[in-house]
Parts: C-alpha cells; sequence; structure tokens
C-alpha cells in the first residue's frame, strides 16, 4: 500500500489586530470628545446666556398695559405681574413654595376657578394649594404664599429685579386674608 496523498491546509489568515499604541490612542481620542462634548452642553454661551449671568432689572411690561385684578403670566421670568386696585404692581414667582421631589409645580392662574364663593384665584395643580391675587395662601399645603420680586415703575415701564442669585422676597405669610373680601 502506498502513500495516501493528503491535501495541504490552507494556510491560517495572519491578520492582525491593530497595535495596541494605535487602539490607545483612539480610546483616549474618544474620551476627549466626550469631555468636550460634555463641557460644551454643561456651559452654554451665546447672547441669551450672556444678557442672564448676572442681577438685573428687567422690562416686563407697560404700567398702563395692565388691568386691575387681571394678572399677567410673563413666563420668560418665571412669574406673574399683577396690578392691584389701588394701582401697585407686585410680581409674583409662579412656582408654588410646596416642594417636591421633582419641585415645585408651575401655578397658574384660574379666572374662572370658584372658591369661598370668589371667582379667580392662583390655584397649584399638583397640591390645590390655593392663592390670592397678592400672592396669599388662603388654603392648602404649602407653607407659605407665592414668592415675590421686587419691582420698579418708571417712566410707564414695569421693571423686575431678576438673575442668578436674586433671592425673591418671602414676605408672604404662612395664612393671610385674601386681597379681596370673601362675601
Amino acid at each position: 500500500m502506498g502513500d495516501t496523498p493528503v491535501a495541504k491546509p490552507s494556510p491560517i489568515p495572519t491578520w492582525k489586530f491593530p497595535h495596541r499604541g494605535f487602539v490607545i490612542t483612539c480610546v483616549l481620542a474618544g474620551i476627549v470628545v466626550l469631555i468636550v462634548v460634555g463641557a460644551t452642553a454643561a456651559w452654554p454661551t451665546g447672547p441669551k446666556v450672556d444678557q442672564a449671568t448676572g442681577v438685573q432689572w428687567v422690562t416686563v411690561a407697560r404700567a398702563d398695559d395692565l388691568q386691575a385684578d387681571q394678572p399677567v403670566h410673563v413666563f420668560e421670568q418665571k412669574l406673574w405681574l399683577v396690578k392691584l386696585d389701588s394701582g401697585d404692581v407686585i410680581a409674583l414667582s409662579h412656582v408654588s413654595t410646596r416642594v417636591t421631589s421633582l419641585g415645585g409645580c408651575t401655578v397658574p392662574w384660574r379666572p374662572d376657578f370658584v372658591f369661598a364663593d370668589v371667582k379667580g384665584w392662583f390655584r397649584d395643580p399638583c397640591s390645590g394649594t390655593t392663592y390670592d391675587l397678592n400672592g396669599f395662601k388662603v388654603f392648602g399645603p404649602a407653607p407659605r404664599g407665592l414668592d415675590q420680586y421686587e419691582v420698579q415703575v418708571k417712566g410707564g415701564e414695569v421693571a423686575v429685579r431678576v438673575g442668578p442669585g436674586v433671592a425673591p422676597i418671602q414676605n408672604a405669610p404662612v395664612e393671610a386674608k385674601p386681597y379681596r373680601p370673601l362675601h
């Protein structure tokens, strides 16, 4: 018996993974890109951001355009402007003072909401806390009334002091008689 011919096996591919240095360089470059993208998102720039970097007085309305007992929502500044019967203008935070795990809820003006036989109140949709036109708490679990901001009326323009670090005036008592009589 003779030798049985055996086929030669195919050569094993000799493709090699790129050099370790190249892989490390790619990984480090990817990390740098992620850091740069994260930093860019964390510190935005632009004219709107640059204007809001400090405490400032922002003109939000003309005094003549405000009607007594008709709150105006200034969403950009997160506040309500209220012209009282006396002619005074107050600025109320639109954020409820009831602290939740998600922060305070935005409190809308409810012109058709009737409470204690009076129509028109600020009412927190999250907790049911009810506030009068002065922002005083008249019902609900919030610890106090709505926070207020400083207001100036000069030359017919209404300006509110806003910006990072501006603390609202927290002078609303825990419970207060409402602005309008309940009868």
